[in-house]
């Protein structure tokens, strides 16, 4: 269960964010962005996959579009997601709650 405080809202992310659905999931972050909620947490218990647009599109967000306040959590990958969010430098970028 992800903890919700009034700060944080909580947007699901299921099945495979790929370069065919990189856009659905851009414009989905980009949505709950725009209504300045300090903190988007991502839920990722149901996501199985992510390839190297879907990273793109998380680094790009951290870098260039978070207003001052803002962040976004990453909430309990799969272990093989884990594993390319370490190895791709995801995981010193973002806070990822286990």
């Amino acid at each position: 269960m992800v903890d919700i405080s009034n700060q944080e809202h909580v947007s699901k992310i299921k099945g495979e964010v790929d370069i065919a659905t990189a856009k659905q999931f851009e414009d989905a972050i980009l949505e709950q962005l725009e209504k300045e909620y300090p903190i988007i947490v991502l839920d990722l218990t149901e996501m199985d996959y992510i390839d190297s647009t879907g990273i793109g599109i998380l680094m790009n967000i951290k870098k260039n579009v978070l207003k001052d306040g803002q962040d976004i959590v990453l909430y309990r990958p799969k272990r093989s997601i884990q594993k390319l969010l370490q190895l791709t430098g995801v995981e010193q970028v973002f806070t990822i709650k286990k």
